[in-house]
């Protein structure tokens, strides 16, 4: 087979090698991800609407639409319009996988073919490639679809305290940058995720610093980056704190001070010579000395006794 390949100027779309070679992806689904990468922002996509426009039938679209989903390369939100009641669903689209959407780096090198000439598509794509795939644009499809889409709430939040935790730190991260806003959808989807961090023993503020370092100059899918950060960017388990050791060492009789490790004894150092200033002191006075603090002390620690006097002269 040889390949031929033209220099297109517009209309025209580009498709990762990965998402063409997609091994769990029918020929159907992958035609259905480059049909959908080819419409503009914006565009009403139901399954009825696509079935209409191929020959496929309605179970074998809904089947490529689901195939999509499960690989991550489309996803369906629902919503509740505010001005109608009315429950929509918002779906993405993506050339890449929402849950290895790349966070922060330089584009990387188109392996087959070239860019349109001109500066009109240079520095569109901030965001880098995976290293196994081509780079190229990276639009991301949105569409709305009414109540007839049958899609389901896969993701019910757990009432677990720290999932609650976790999605109220997800709400406040569009008050640090408003690029990573997110919908009560998407925090519902990712507060599960953002509680094994919390789990491990991660503080909210070590979460909130590693989800908006580094933010690339233009944030496609605030849902897409953020998602990739909790999944790939998580830090190391933080290690338990040793617990504290009781204190053995010995103390000062008089005033409670711990000596050095190691050292054994009664009386510290500058307490030894309090006491010897004192005794010395009493022994040219004749200030009584009480019977009860003499006996206490045997004459062979005369510091001991120089204590006793000491607090005999102070009673005094």
């Amino acid at each position: 087979m040889r390949v031929h390949r033209n220099r297109h100027e517009r209309a025209f779309v580009v498709v990762p090698n990965e998402a063409a070679r997609h091994k769990k992806l029918s020929l159907a689904a992958r035609g259905l991800h480059v049909t959908l990468l080819s419409l503009p922002d914006g565009t009403k996509v139901t399954v009825e609407s696509v079935t209409d426009r191929v020959e496929e039938g309605r179970r074998a679209v809904a089947k490529a639409f689901q195939q999509l989903e499960d690989a991550g390369y489309l996803r369906r939100d629902r919503f509740q319009n505010p001005d109608s009641g009315l429950w929509c669903t918002e779906s993405h689209i993506s050339d890449l996988p929402t849950d290895r959407f790349p966070a922060v780096g330089e584009p990387a090198a188109r392996s087959v073919g070239g860019s349109p000439k001109g500066v009109k598509n240079q520095g569109k794509n901030l965001l880098p490639a995976p290293a196994s795939t081509s780079g190229g644009q990276e639009p991301t499809e949105p569409s709305t679809e009414e109540e007839g889409d049958s899609s389901s709430d896969k993701n019910t939040p757990s009432a677990d305290a720290e999932v609650g935790k976790a999605a109220k730190v997800l709400s406040t991260l569009g008050a640090d940058d408003r690029r990573l806003s997110l919908s009560a959808a998407e925090v519902l989807r990712l507060a599960p995720i953002a509680a094994e961090w919390l789990t491990e023993g991660h503080s909210p503020l070590k979460m909130v610093s590693v989800l908006t370092a580094r933010l690339p100059e233009q944030v496609d899918s605030a849902y897409a980056l953020i998602s990739y950060r909790l999944r790939n960017q998580r830090p190391a388990k933080p290690q338990p704190k040793a617990e504290r050791q009781p204190d053995t060492r010995h103390r000062c009789e008089v005033c409670d001070a711990p000596f050095p490790l190691g050292r054994i004894g009664t009386v510290c150092a500058t307490c030894r010579f309090e006491l010897d200033n004192a005794a010395a002191f009493l022994a040219g006075t004749d200030l009584p000395v009480p019977e009860a603090e003499v006996e206490d002390f045997s004459d062979a620690d005369p510091y001991a006794a120089g204590a006793a006097r000491v607090r005999a002269a102070l009673a005094a």
